[in-house]
C-alpha cells in the first residue's frame, strides 16, 4: 500500500509544509504566513496541512522555532508571537488521526543534516540555523539532544549587553547581530545614509530585506559586501565561542542566510582561526554549508514522521513474513499429506 506523510516548517515569517513519500520525493507542497498571535497559530498550521493531505498520510511531523516541550509537542513561546503556549500536537492530532510529532526547528535540522545531509559521517555536532533569527540543533553519539527539552536556543546567548533589542526581550543576543534580521537592520541604516544608492534603488519603497543585501553583495556592491561581512564576524564569533565550550566533531550553517555559501562562511572560518583558544594546538573544526540549506527544516520534519510510524511498518513486514512462513508450512503438511496418500496407493 502507497502511504505518504507530512513534515512542516513553523517559523518567524512563514509555515512551509510538504508531503513526502517513503523515498523522500516531494509529492505536494504548500506555505501560509505566520500568523502574529497565538490564537491563530493553530488554525494556520491546520490550512498548510489541509493544503497538502492525502488519504494515503499515515503520520505528521513538524519543526517549531520557539521553545517547544518535548516529547509533549507543546509551543511554550515563540518570540515572534504574542500570547500563551499552544498545544499544537494536541491541536493536530485531534483534528487528522493518524501519529504527529512536534519538535524544535533547529532539532529538525539537525536530524536531517546528520541522517542524510552534510554531518552523515559525524556521529556529533552542530546545526547552526541562520534565518531570521539563529537556532541550534545538538546532536551527540547520533541523537539530537535536548537538555530538559530547551537545549539549543543559541541565538538567546547575549555577545553585547549594549547591542539591539531583541524580539525576545533581551538586548545584545546574538540573533540580533548575525541573523538574516541583522542583515535587514544594517540594509535600512545603509538606504537611509544612501537614499539614491543601489540598494535603496534596488528595494524600492519596500523594506530591505536580508536577500536583497546578499543578492547586491554577489554582483560585487562594496557596500552590501562589507554588511555581509560584517554579520558574518558575528556569526564566526558566536560559533567559535560554541567551539571553545563544546568541541565539536563539526558545525553545519543553514538556514536562508546560511544558503549563502561561501561569502559568508569563508569570513566565518576566518574569525574562528583568529579567535579560537589553543588553535596551534588542536584539531579544527570543519565548518560547513547544509546541504538541505532553508529546506534542512522540512526535510527532519519528514524524517520525523517517518519515524513516528516505523514501527508499524516494521511490524507489518514482519507480520508478512509471518505469514508467508506459516503458508509455507501449511504447504509443506499438504504436500506430505499428499505424498502419503500416494504411497497408500
Amino acid at each position: 500500500m502507497a502511504a505518504s506523510v507530512i513534515g512542516f516548517d513553523l517559523g518567524g515569517t512563514k509555515i512551509a509544509a510538504v508531503r513526502s513519500d517513503d523515498e523522500l520525493n516531494i509529492l505536494d507542497r504548500a506555505q501560509v504566513p505566520t500568523p502574529s498571535i497565538d490564537a491563530d497559530l493553530g488554525p494556520a498550521v491546520l490550512e498548510v496541512i489541509r493544503r497538502v493531505w492525502s488519504t494515503d498520510v499515515v503520520a505528521i511531523g513538524g519543526g517549531c522555532a520557539g521553545l517547544v516541550r518535548w516529547p509533549e509537542g507543546t509551543l511554550v513561546w515563540i518570540p515572534h508571537v504574542t500570547g500563551d503556549a499552544v498545544d499544537l500536537r494536541t491541536i493536530i492530532a485531534e483534528a487528522v488521526p493518524v501519529p504527529v510529532e512536534i519538535d524544535n526547528d533547529a532539532n529538525a535540522a539537525a536530524l536531517a543534516e546528520f541522517a542524510l545531509g552534510s554531518a552523515a559521517s559525524y556521529s556529533s555536532g552542530l546545526v547552526v540555523n541562520v534565518g531570521t533569527g539563529i537556532g541550534g540543533g545538538w546532536v551527540l553519539d547520533g541523537e539530537v539532544h535536548r537538555g530538559r527539552s530547551f537545549a539549543g536556543e543559541i541565538g538567546h546567548m547575549t555577545l553585547r549587553t549594549d547591542g539591539p533589542a531583541c524580539p525576545c526581550g533581551a538586548t545584545g543576543c546574538w540573533e540580533t547581530l548575525a541573523s538574516g534580521t541583522a542583515l535587514s537592520r544594517l540594509a535600512v541604516t545603509e538606504i537611509a545614509a544612501h537614499p539614491e544608492g543601489p540598494l535603496a534603488r534596488h528595494v524600492g519603497d519596500r523594506p530591505p530585506r536580508g536577500e536583497d543585501v546578499t543578492a547586491l553583495a554577489a554582483d560585487g556592491d562594496e557596500a552590501c559586501r562589507e554588511m555581509v561581512t560584517e554579520v558574518a564576524h558575528w556569526l564566526g564569533i558566536g560559533i567559535n565561542n560554541l567551539i571553545v565550550a563544546f568541541d565539536p566533531e563539526v558545525v553545519v550553517v543553514g538556514g536562508g542566510l546560511g544558503s549563502v555559501g561561501e561569502m559568508l562562511l569563508e569570513p566565518v572560518r576566518r574569525v574562528v582561526r583568529d579567535h579560537l583558544y589553543g588553535s596551534g594546538y588542536r584539531p579544527g573544526t570543519p565548518i560547513v554549508a547544509s546541504a538541505f540549506q532553508r529546506d534542512a527544516g522540512l526535510v527532519g520534519a519528514v524524517l520525523m514522521a517517518w519515524r513516528e510510524v516505523s514501527w508499524i511498518f516494521r511490524m507489518r513486514e514482519r507480520t508478512q513474513r509471518l505469514a508467508e512462513r506459516v503458508e509455507d508450512l501449511r504447504f509443506g503438511e499438504r504436500f506430505r499429506a499428499r505424498l502419503r496418500e500416494t504411497d497408500r496407493q
